[in-house]
């Protein structure tokens, strides 16, 4: 089985309909300050495309739970990513109110498996990102790629996914996927002037499959 496979930041009508062109797991969208950032009003005219099979996620960095549920509410939105200093406290109240999948982000530094171990429970998936001073993510930086496998051991041993983000593009897939992750998180990485570039998506799910598959026989 390939690694889930997650388009963020899409914020044209062109970026869904050349990710909804593909077999792309879920389209991601971005609720907070920035160049990708969504409204409700745009995502909804966008999600009106017959066909789509992509589950929707939701990014928010330290959103009020008031503001989340007013997405959650007007749009499909199958995951909620939780990309700031979210605490324990406010993910429990937010796996109260909402019937959806929660993912937190964990920013790849030195407490990273201890936050990760706090969340232990309350999250259903994990997003492993670069961390950059004064930015939440999207900066196109990756991590030091030696650490996933310990982000992987402590995912399964919560049985929860865990993804990962952070720089991933074209030219360092094989090398991501060499680590066997449950999924990879693209937002940049697949852009061409500014727009996700159905040709590197679909590139991106090639090699993706073809690694798993290779990964699969290696190990039998």
């Amino acid at each position: 089985m390939r690694p889930l496979v997650k388009i963020c930041g899409n914020y044209h009508q062109e970026d869904v309909a050349s990710v909804s062109a593909t077999d792309v797991d879920y389209m991601g969208f971005v609720f907070v300050a920035s160049k990708r950032q969504v409204t409700i009003g745009q995502v909804k005219s966008w999600l009106d495309a017959p066909g789509m099979n992509q589950k929707i996620v939701a990014l928010f960095v330290n959103e009020s739970i008031s503001v989340i549920k007013e997405v959650y509410n007007a749009l499909p939105v199958e995951v909620i990513q939780c990309h700031g200093t979210e605490s324990i406290e406010y993910i429990k109240e937010l796996r109260a109110e909402l019937d959806c999948e929660i993912w937190k982000v964990i920013h790849a530094d030195d407490q990273a498996l201890a936050v990760m171990s706090s969340f232990e429970g309350l999250v259903d998936g994990y997003v492993v990102d670069c961390k950059v001073s004064g930015q939440w993510g999207g900066t196109g930086q990756s991590f030091n790629w030696d650490l996933i496998p310990s982000f992987l051991e402590e995912g399964k041993r919560q049985s929860v996914k865990v993804l990962i983000a952070g720089g991933v593009a074209p030219q360092n897939i094989d090398k991501l996927v060499s680590y066997q992750p449950d999924g990879i998180d693209i937002s940049s990485g697949v852009e061409t002037n500014g727009h996700k570039d159905q040709n590197k998506i679909e590139y991106i799910i090639e090699r993706v499959s073809h690694l798993a598959n290779n990964n699969e026989r290696v190990s039998r």
